[in-house]
């Protein structure tokens, strides 16, 4: 666990630098282009994009820019925006809870639907049935996120109007918990379908079938178990190792796709933030959202590494060994 710790901070060190020289290297000047959205588009003095420049700290050389904005991150300090002026951490506050809502709920959706078509089509004594589930979850499994986001808002909202077409609630008024839970379903629903939900429903089933004919599970019937009980224990969990270790990755892609959700449903989470900030290349909020979406991607895959080895004793022995 250690080694691991290590090796996702040095990943995240890596992608910071990478992502700093990127948007370094991006067309466009970012002081002259906060000056423009601020005059309504009018063009700006040279000597004024140079004042903004050197207020913004942009015509220090790369390597000391870096320092100083890993100095801050070390420290808490994400800087301030270039557009508003507030602090990057107030506007990832904002912002980041929205996106932790709709990625839970989702991966909620995901987990529950996978495992329990899964266990279904696994279990099933006829081939229609498999053939039925694998079917739906195929013809699922192709919908790309966006996608199944403009079908979903179609049927939901213009169709059928049993759902909100966006936002949360009324402009300027804090939405109650019965709306944000009305709002989250169509989103969450949206990045469920549109990533690897049919490649988690055929692994949970695979896993089933491969367990079902084990030995332990026939000896676990010889002693008279509940069929409950033997399903549960002595199939689904060993059954859902493979599930399990692609599900970590699944979750930190899902976090990342959540971002294109969030702008079809004009979601007010990390997506739109990361929207608005590159439009106005504002970019101490484009390098705090890109951190800390790679923060949560290593956690996930570190968590999903954790949960294999919790539920096959084998892969923590030869962790171990």
């Amino acid at each position: 666990m250690l080694r691991r710790a290590g090796t996702a901070l040095a990943v995240l060190a890596a992608l910071s630098v990478f992502c700093f020289l990127m948007l370094d290297l991006a067309p466009g000047d970012p002081a002259r282009s906060v000056l423009e959205a601020r005059s309504g588009g009018r063009p700006v003095p040279d000597a004024d994009v140079a004042a903004a420049r050197a207020a913004m700290g942009l015509d220090a050389p790369l390597p000391v820019r870096y320092a100083d904005w890993l100095g801050g991150v070390l420290t808490g300090d994400l800087g301030s925006s270039y557009m508003t002026g507030r602090p990057v951490a107030d506007q990832v506050a904002d912002a980041l809870p929205w996106t932790l809502l709709l990625a839970a709920v989702a991966t909620v959706f995901s987990l529950v639907g996978a495992v329990a078509l899964g266990l279904a089509a696994g279990l099933a004594r006829s081939e229609a049935v498999r053939r039925g589930i694998g079917l739906a979850v195929f013809a699922l499994g192709g919908l790309p996120g966006f996608v199944a986001a403009l079908l979903l808002l179609f049927a939901g909202s213009v169709w059928l109007g049993w759902f909100p077409s966006g936002g949360l609630g009324r402009p300027g008024q804090p939405p109650d918990a019965a709306t944000v839970a009305v709002s989250v379903l169509l989103p969450a629903l949206a990045l469920t379908l549109g990533h690897h939900f049919g490649v988690y429903v055929r692994l949970v089933e695979t896993g089933v079938r491969r367990v079902r004919p084990s030995p332990h599970v026939a000896a676990a019937h010889a002693r008279g178990l509940p069929p409950g009980a033997v399903r549960l224990r002595h199939v689904l969990k060993p059954g859902l190792v493979p599930f399990a270790a692609r599900f970590g990755v699944g979750v930190a892609q899902l976090l990342a796709g959540a971002y294109a959700v969030e702008v079809v449903f004009a979601w007010p989470g990390m997506g739109r933030l990361a929207l608005e900030a590159a439009q106005t290349q504002d970019y101490p909020v484009l390098l705090a959202v890109v951190l800390i979406t790679g923060a949560i991607v290593v956690a996930a895959n570190l968590a999903a590494d954790i949960a294999a080895a919790r539920l096959d004793p084998r892969v923590r022995l030869a962790g171990e060994a």
